[in-house]
């Protein structure tokens, strides 16, 4: 991050509503990076791989999640060690944009993908993601976003400022 400032979680949220990031304060040991600017990763795989690995050098795992209702986008990737296992990104615009890696268990559990997105079949029935499924594995590998009030996402200082 650049021009990095220290700010709540109110200024912080407020604050990257338009851009920037806000890195929040650590919740049950993850530590949060939302803002306009990691949205831009769904429009950059190579730049979404090279964020989650050099992330994943330095802290061991990193995930990244992307839901939008109003514009059908809905992705996530996961980083371990330094190397990528996981991308996926489902745009309306394109369908299944992005594909990294094999389906984790955590997918499987939740029934992603029972109709394989790489089929370009006419076939009628097709799995796309949404807003639970991304949050259901959010909790899985990490904290689902949505539920930050019942995590204990409280007072603390993060950081804001541009990726």
């Amino acid at each position: 991050m650049r021009t990095v400032l220290p700010a709540n979680w109110r200024s912080g949220l407020a604050e990257v509503a338009a851009e920037g990031a806000f890195a929040t304060p650590s919740v049950r040991g993850w530590v949060l990076v939302v803002g306009r600017d990691l949205q831009a990763l769904a429009d950059d795989p190579d730049r979404l791989e090279a964020t989650l690995t050099s992330l994943s050098e330095e802290f061991g795992d990193a995930a990244w999640f992307t839901t939008d209702d109003r514009s059908e986008v809905h992705g996530w990737a996961l980083a371990e060690r330094g190397e990528m296992r996981r991308g996926y990104l489902y745009n309306a615009e394109q369908g299944h944009a992005y594909w990294y890696g094999d389906v984790l268990a955590a997918e499987r559990e939740l029934d992603c993908f029972l109709d394989d997105p790489r089929d370009h079949s006419d076939d009628e029935i097709k799995w796309w993601p949404d807003r639970q499924i991304v949050c259901a594995l959010a909790a899985a590998w990490s904290i689902d976003p949505s539920r930050l009030d019942q995590l204990g996402g409280g007072p603390g200082v993060g950081w804001v400022g541009r990726i």
